[in-house]
């Protein structure tokens, strides 16, 4: 379940953990990762986004959320 992601950063796939970066963009509650379909895949060709649900039983959203770069990703490092 903790498999290394595909790139080979390391990092385990964080699909199902909690997300406190993000939050449900209904209720503004907290929202956990969870894997993403085809056209999700095909939507991250040209805008990265990652699959979310949300973790409230009475909201019970789930969808896409476009993915926070970091800083020096979008300015470059010159």
């Amino acid at each position: 379940m903790n498999a290394p992601s595909p790139v080979g950063d390391g990092r385990p796939d964080d699909a199902g953990y909690p997300s406190p970066e993000y939050a449900c963009p209904r209720c503004n509650g907290s929202v956990y990762r969870v894997p993403r379909r085809f056209v999700d895949l095909l939507m991250s060709i040209v805008t990265p986004v990652r699959r979310y649900h949300c973790r409230s039983m009475d909201c019970g959203w789930e969808g896409n959320l476009r993915v926070k770069r970091h800083p020096l990703l979008m300015r470059g490092l010159w």
